[in-house]
């Protein structure tokens, strides 16, 4: 079947160099293989093909076929919201048995792999789409599943009614009404009985949106007046497989007056398979369009998503923050679409957050001071110690809960395709947040070290081990003699309400020896007193805490608790005031002050 296909080409002006092999590997997987047969052939020629722009297949291929049926169907192109909507049903029809005998590109359409073969997530067993839950993959699955039968849904409805369709047309439609209603084991059992010659039903679209989002180019580079997200479809040279170590050269050019898409290898080994290079994309892509992964994938990347108010947006891009956009990432020139909701665009595109795409080597520095501004308090204006450390500890916080998820997912044992890619999909997961999580460990621990820096933390072991008349008060009345013992027995937030107070108190403690009671801590819990007026729910709310803590304080150690003003507004001041001074270091949430 390849030799019909590179004849057929060659036929209608395709340049393709004899050293260039097509074969069938496996069921539905075909590719190349170089073979430099002619010493004496032109580098140029040895590894190059040369496809004319008569062989290419575009949207403007769909229109004109269907516009035999009398209908007019550029109109109706302009009326799908995805470009490339017609040309999938084109595609559909074409190969169906009553089409692909005539059809202009049978050769061609009768080597693309079925639904099956493709084997995207999308037409997988119940079984195997569960172990992506908890991923970005198998959270999105559906709702991009949702995005296509909407699309789908609006292209079969501006079909005129004199277009001849299948018998099961009508049966097609119903699809989209029981289409909320079905299962996993439904929806494969559906897509697995799907019948080529129905071309109008949602498993055939399915196939099509498959073989544009896993085989096109933009369309534009041939027709610059086709719209950017525009596909094309390039036999012959598509069924090169794919290596992104491959390095070649594609793109546009002019041969006797004409234009055609030029394909060159500069990697070529003789006697092996010959690859294309689809671009930098991560496992979740290729897995998706192309049902399969890469095994250390130095593309591969995973998806952090960050909910924002919308109306902080603004505010936010004045720090520096450059919003992130989804063709960032991705080669993809197929747009997941919504054709019943109107694009939204400038802050309204981020109401469902803001995509951030981490890497095995790359923590986007945007990332990180978006976190960082995400933890400003009321008292900063700029970006302080306090908010890169908070920031960092939050970022860590959200890498943390996202790994610990994947790690709960049972990856299956077996040695089926859907398992080996399963496998791999995880283990690179895991190893992206595993180093995130490192690297954030790593920045910390510079700041944490940096002489400029230090000077302005406490820890509560700083105050245990500095203030040896506070350290013993909380001997005698808690019962614990080491900053351990506190941890353990869960009284860091009360050790440092009661140490933020003991500060507030210092006059009162002037004569005392060995204290740690710094000027700035004083001074910040003034200005709290200054600035925040406290509320009659709040002395409910901190009523109980007073009474259970420091009430018996002042009786057990009245030495340091029974000196100053130590009453439920006290409480709640320090309380105020512990949330605006600290952030919380690490997974045991270690509570630190900064000096602002």
């Amino acid at each position: 079947m390849t030799e019909a296909l590179v004849d057929w080409a060659r036929s209608n002006g395709a340049i393709i160099s004899p050293g260039i092999k097509f074969q069938k590997f496996n069921e539905g997987y075909y590719g190349g293989i170089y073979n430099e047969q002619d010493e004496n052939t032109a580098d140029l020629e040895r590894q190059h093909m040369r496809l004319p722009e008569s062989l290419i297949i575009t949207i403007k291929d769909a229109i004109t076929s269907f516009n035999g049926d009398n209908g007019d169907f550029q109109e109706i192109s302009k009326q799908t919201t995805n470009s490339n909507s017609l040309m999938k049903l084109y595609l559909c029809r074409e190969r169906s048995k009553e089409f692909i005998p005539k059809a202009k590109f049978k050769h061609y359409i009768e080597l693309l792999p079925s639904l099956q073969q493709i084997n995207s997530p999308y037409s997988w067993p119940a079984e195997d789409k569960a172990c992506l839950k908890g991923t970005n993959l198998g959270n999105s699955l559906k709702e991009s599943l949702n995005l296509l039968v909407e699309e789908w849904w609006q292209l079969i409805n501006l079909l005129p009614q004199e277009l001849p369709k299948p018998q099961q047309h009508f049966v097609n439609m119903k699809f989209y009404y029981e289409y909320k209603f079905h299962e996993d084991k439904e929806l494969y059992e559906y897509f697995h009985n799907d019948d080529i010659d129905n071309w109008t039903s949602f498993p055939n679209y399915l196939w099509a949106s498959l073989i544009l989002k896993s085989r096109s180019f933009p369309a534009y580079l041939i027709d610059s007046s086709l719209p950017v997200d525009a596909a094309m479809l390039l036999p012959v040279i598509d069924l090169l497989n794919h290596n992104m170590k491959a390095d070649v050269e594609w793109g546009i050019n002019t041969y006797k007056s004409k234009k055609y898409f030029d394909f060159k290898s500069n990697s070529a080994v003789n006697g092996q398979e010959l690859f294309n290079n689809y671009g930098r994309k991560g496992n979740e892509e290729l897995l998706l369009g192309y049902g399969f992964c890469i095994e250390n994938n130095e593309a591969d990347s995973a998806a952090v998503k960050i909910k924002i108010p919308l109306e902080m947006l603004p505010d936010l891009e004045k720090k520096g923050i450059k919003l992130p956009k989804i063709e960032d990432y991705t080669n993809s020139v197929i747009k997941d679409i919504n054709p019943t909701k109107p694009q939204k665009e400038g802050y309204e595109q981020y109401e469902d957050g803001l995509l951030f795409f981490i890497t095995r080597d790359n923590l986007p520095d945007n990332l990180i001071l978006l976190f960082q501004w995400l933890s400003k308090n009321e008292w900063e204006n700029s970006l302080s110690i306090r908010m890169k450390l908070a920031g960092l500890n939050q970022l860590r916080a959200a890498l943390d809960q996202k790994l610990e998820i994947i790690k709960t997912i049972q990856v299956p044992t077996n040695n089926s395709i859907n398992a080996n890619n399963i496998r791999i999909y995880i283990n690179s997961q895991k190893d992206i947040f595993t180093r995130a999580i490192k690297g954030i460990k790593h920045i910390e621990k510079e700041m944490l070290v940096d002489a400029q820096i230090k000077p302005n933390l406490i820890t509560l072991k700083n105050v245990i081990k500095k203030d040896k008349r506070f350290a013993d008060s909380l001997l005698i009345s808690l019962g614990v003699t080491s900053y351990e013992q506190l941890i353990d027995n869960n009284f860091q937030d009360q050790t440092w309400l009661l140490y933020l107070i003991r500060c507030h108190n210092k006059k009162e403690y002037q004569e005392e020896e060995g204290n740690f009671i710094p000027d700035w801590i004083f001074d910040c819990f003034e200005r709290i007193t200054k600035e925040h007026k406290i509320s009659a729910e709040e002395i409910l709310q901190f009523q109980e805490l007073y009474e259970g803590l420091i009430i018996p304080l002042t009786q057990t150690a009245p030495d340091v608790f029974d000196r100053g003003v130590w009453t439920v507004e006290e409480l709640i001041y320090s309380a105020r005031l512990l949330d605006t001074i600290s952030f919380l270091r690490g997974k045991d949430k270690e509570c630190i002050i900064v000096k602002p």
